[in-house]
């Protein structure tokens, strides 16, 4: 194969110095495996055969080595006493809990839980081994495949290989699904390869073409690990590390990869689907570790493509990674930039989840960035990081500014003292008053808390109060051993045909102590697309919400005035006046009857005699 080596430009931050180094590009080729139809696949038993043992490539070795760097940190940072209850006050309101329901749930340890929408009401879950399709309506599920007896149809064959790691993406520019899944022959990690699909409609139950790419191209006893997956205008981005087999992946990792296609020579079922990958992606002479591509916001954004990464094993580090890919395939111009950034506070290794089965704990894994957006020339991204202060896992949220000509890296450590955070995700809402707002979605747990599944509203500058999305019933054991796994990563998507709502899916612990998992599209809790100057935000919320009669809705008026209250869709059309009435300064609620309401969603708004909009929120009438 004809192989290109092109240079990597670096720039440090803060006045440190620059140099150039060799990243290599080669340009490869896969044909397609077969095309295969969703719902003609044979599937009569839906078998699958799970491990209750840790699983390879996350076998007792490297993870013995996480565990070691752990137990170090909790010598440095040991937990503060906690506290059974966790307020958080704040002003800025929660967010809405649109739809919400149990998705599939298969006994995987752990369900390393995906999630992708069309804009016709199909979601498409995937974890371990199985594809499910949901109604985004009501939540039902409509059709359920193994992965491995989908792509098998489409002549990706082995009687003892493995699937794992799956991952899938909505495409609302050509209104398709991609999904990738990791494929080894049993027991031969040099038998590496990464399956991909492109649906051939918007519909997730048609047709799919189905190619096998290299996930060990060079024959160096390396295996493809980690898929992460994002799309411009043109192309796909997938990004992997390379392991050494037979070696743990703290001491045998290799380096992190890029994998560069085009998306319509997929969509297009094209016999050969030709691709570039992008290797030695250094620093300092050392290879940059797990590179994250960040994903479009409220649309997708593209040529440039940019991805993250950090030191994910260390102890404390303020450094993080900004790798650019700026042109699509074949361009002149597609060569590879590198920013190293420092962060004005660090991150580091989190520690395990508690649970209130203090016999066994939930795994954190590392350090790694796992979600991240870009909008307007600004970043935002998350990973799991310990809280020096009160030795919790909580979340790293880092905000990079002047994205493409000065970049700054800003962060803040959301954390709580009785509660652990893992494995987050998030979705750009909205952009207002010069700030990027996201909903952030991730597991967590406690000493007094059963594994659930949560989320905040981030206004572009601070957060809300944490929302339960789901409250775990038991706490998690399915494994030998203390540590139980916890995840590898969860799922958020915007909602793309509706501003300022996302989908998103992660874990809980269910009865029976094993994984639960939970979906829910969330709605931001300024709905319209502008949001109104507020008088003076005081702390507000609405309850129940779902309801299905009444609704109470807490507030605070600053100041004496007639307040009116409004109710409206959510295209922003007034349905009706509910009531007028002159407010003393203060805590207030008002309770109105919503019988007479159609089943969805509406717009609660209470503004004054200037038009100015005390509040607002979203509710949904059951």
């Amino acid at each position: 194969m004809p192989k290109a080596l092109l240079s990597i430009l670096v720039f440090l931050a803060f006045g440190s110095y620059s140099h150039a180094q060799q990243a290599r590009s080669t340009i490869l080729s896969a044909p397609l495996q077969g095309t295969t139809v969703f719902g003609a696949v044979e599937d009569k038993y839906n078998a699958e055969v799970f491990s209750l043992e840790m699983p390879d490539p996350d076998g007792n070795v490297e993870q013995e080595r996480l565990e070691a760097i752990k137990r170090q940190m909790a010598l440095r940072y040991p937990h503060k006493k906690q506290k059974q209850a966790y307020p958080k006050t704040t002003s800025v309101p929660l967010p809405v809990v649109a739809l919400s329901f149990v998705s599939d749930s298969s006994p995987g340890i752990p369900p390393d839980n995906y999630i992708a929408a069309n804009n016709n009401d199909s979601i498409v879950m995937v974890m371990n081994n199985t594809f499910t399709i949901h109604n985004g309506v009501n939540g039902q599920l409509t059709g359920r495949k193994n992965i491995k007896t989908l792509s098998a149809a489409a002549g990706v064959n082995g009687l003892f290989d493995d699937r794992f790691d799956p991952k899938i993406i909505f495409d609302p520019e050509a209104d398709r699904y991609i999904m990738v899944m990791l494929n080894l022959i049993f027991s031969n990690y040099n038998d590496s390869y990464i399956i991909l699909g492109f649906s051939k409609t918007n519909s997730p139950s048609g047709a799919w073409s189905f190619y096998k790419l290299a996930g060990n191209p060079f024959n160096d006893t390396t295996f493809f690990d980690y898929p992460c997956l994002s799309i411009t205008h043109n192309e796909l981005f997938i990004t992997g590390n390379k392991v050494k087999n037979g070696v743990s992946w703290q001491t045998g990792f290799k380096e992190s990869v890029i994998y560069q296609i085009k998306k319509q020579d997929g969509y297009n079922g094209n016999a050969n689907l030709t691709y570039q990958l992008w290797d030695s992606i250094f620093y300092n002479g050392a290879p940059i570790r797990n590179l994250y591509p960040v994903k479009g916001s409220g649309s997708i954004s593209g040529p440039s493509q940019y991805f993250l990464g950090n030191r994910i094993l260390d102890q404390q580090n303020d450094t993080v990674f900004m790798v650019n890919i700026p042109d699509t395939l074949g361009s002149v111009a597609n060569t590879i930039t590198v920013n190293a950034l420092q962060a004005d506070i660090p991150y580091g290794v989190p520690p395990n989840g508690r649970q209130p089965d203090t016999a066994y704990s939930l795994m954190t894994n590392d350090g790694r960035i796992l979600a991240g957006f870009i909008n307007n020339d600004e970043i935002q991204f998350l990973s799991p990081s310990i809280d020096t202060l009160n030795g919790a896992s909580g979340l790293y949220h880092g905000i990079i500014s002047h994205v493409s000509s000065t970049p700054t890296l800003h962060a803040n450590l959301y954390s709580i003292d009785s509660l652990d955070f893992g494995y987050p995700n998030l979705s750009y809402t909205a952009y207002q008053a010069g700030h990027n707002q996201s909903i952030i979605s991730f597991n967590y747990t406690g000493p007094h808390t059963y594994p659930s599944y949560g989320a905040l509203f981030f206004d572009g500058n601070n957060y809300s109060p944490l929302l339960s999305i789901k409250s775990g019933d038991s706490s998690i054991h399915m494994m030998a051993g203390n540590a139980q796994r916890w995840g590898d990563y969860s799922g958020s998507q915007p909602v793309w045909n509706t501003a300022a709502e996302v989908w998103c899916v992660g874990i809980y612990g269910r009865k029976d102590y094993n994984y639960g998992c939970y979906a829910a599209k969330l709605a931001s809790p300024y709905p319209s697309t502008a949001i109104h100057s507020l008088a003076q935000p005081g702390s507000s919320s609405l309850y129940p919400n779902p309801a299905i009669q009444y609704i109470n809705f807490k507030f605070n008026v600053v100041k004496e005035e007639p307040i009116y209250f409004m109710l409206y869709d959510m295209q922003g059309k007034l349905i009706d006046h509910i009531l007028s009435q002159a407010c003393t300064e203060g805590a207030h609620v008002i309770r109105f009857n919503i019988q007479s309401l159609q089943t969805g969603n509406y717009i609660f708004k209470a503004q004054n005699n200037y038009g100015e909009i005390i509040t607002s929120q979203i509710f949904t009438k059951q």
